[in-house]
């Protein structure tokens, strides 16, 4: 089954010149920028630009020349199709600049952002989705808790920065976590940067925490030139506020969590090969994401947030791969943080599993009875 690898292969002798920007190119950047671009590119805006084939050797050189994983479920394959695509003229000719790396744990961040420059003189800015970090994964159940978190405005500042730098159309992509920020930063940056968008990836990262936002002016103009892509079992692309605004990939995975991993989505000539709806499994994570959403009050998301912070505290490792290296202390320390919790923080944790369970089970049902509806189907009834 073609597959990104088969894309790069076919394709990868044409330049960016002759064959404008696709929706695979746009999965190509999202997969290679997992790699840690920062140790080998300036994350200034003023440094020169580096050719992305010399990039790519010298971050394998630095990696001691062998194909290594980034992180616990970020596998090996990531360099191979780096190194990959350093041979092939398409993606040797571009150029890398501004690979930025704030990372923190109070508040929690992980951000990632590069600018990968065309011959064709388009600007393509690639929003890294949650690395190996326990830090980046806190931030990501704060996208689910917090009104706010740092990586909205840092995405909103590089790209206004982007847009001060260099001319040409802007190409905004992110996989994930990244295109949960890329689709953030394009909806507030300034007017000026929001006209130079030529399209906005979001490759099945979720969407806002506000369903307010899908009516708002900013998203419905950048709406035409927004894609949204998830495979048919989607997880993560189902958290949070969305529209019906996304196209379904075919990939060679059949569960939720694994179909998230961009080498298994699948390709026909040279693009992504689409399938008409999500499956079952699908609509019932839309279904218990949309009353996750509606319904977890303000004290639910303290204790959360509290727990969590706490549990990853007592964890106490940088990364997941650190984690699996000393698993019998990260458990040990996880539980005697949980186990020092207060008791009313504890049973606020029990209440919301209990509203998830109840919650899936009634979304089962309705998918099973044929009931499923719509987002915008379902913000009509609210409203009524």
């Amino acid at each position: 089954m073609p597959n990104l690898n088969g894309y790069i292969k076919k394709f990868g002798g044409i330049s960016f010149t002759e064959k404008p920007f696709t929706d695979a190119d746009n999965v190509a950047l999202c997969y290679i920028y997992y790699m840690p671009f920062e140790q080998v590119v300036s994350s200034s805006f003023d440094d020169e630009p580096v050719p992305y084939a010399d990039a790519a050797n010298a971050l394998f050189k630095a990696r001691g020349s062998k194909h290594k994983p980034v992180g616990l479920i970020l596998m090996r394959n990531i360099s191979v199709q780096m190194m990959a695509m350093s041979r092939q003229k398409r993606f040797a000719e571009m150029k890398m600049v501004a690979c930025t790396d704030n990372f923190g744990k109070e508040p929690a961040v992980q951000f990632n952002a590069a600018t990968f420059l065309l011959p064709s003189g388009e600007v393509v800015v690639v929003f890294r989705g949650t690395d190996d970090t326990l830090a980046g994964w806190k931030e990501d159940f704060d996208i689910l808790l917090e009104d706010s978190i740092p990586s909205h405005e840092l995405a909103t500042e590089y790209l206004e920065e982007v847009a001060a730098k260099f001319d040409g159309d802007i190409i905004i992509c992110g996989h994930s976590k990244g295109g949960y920020v890329a689709q953030y930063g394009a909806l507030h940056a300034s007017q000026e940067v929001r006209d130079r968008i030529k399209y906005l990836y979001n490759n099945d990262g979720p969407g806002l925490a506000d369903y307010g936002y899908l009516d708002s002016k900013p998203y419905q103009e950048l709406l035409p030139k927004y894609r949204h892509f998830i495979p048919q079992s989607s997880f993560i692309g189902m958290m949070l506020a969305h529209d019906d605004d996304y196209t379904v990939v075919k990939s060679v995975r059949q569960v939720g969590m694994m179909e998230h991993d961009l080498s298994t989505w699948q390709f026909t000539n040279g693009e992504l090969k689409t399938v008409k709806d999500i499956t079952n499994k699908g609509k019932v994570t839309d279904l218990v994401f949309h009353d996750v959403v509606r319904n977890l009050d303000s004290r639910q998301s303290a204790a959360f947030g509290k727990a969590l912070s706490s549990i990853l505290e007592g964890v106490d490792q940088k990364g997941l791969m650190d984690v699996a290296k000393n698993l019998p202390e990260s458990i040990k320390g996880g539980k005697a943080a949980y186990d020092a919790l207060d008791e009313e923080t504890k049973n606020t944790l029990k209440e919301i599993s209990e509203g998830v369970k109840k919650s899936v089970r009634s979304s089962v049902k309705t998918v099973i009875m044929g009931n499923y509806t719509t987002v915008r189907e379902r913000l009509e009834e609210e409203s009524e």
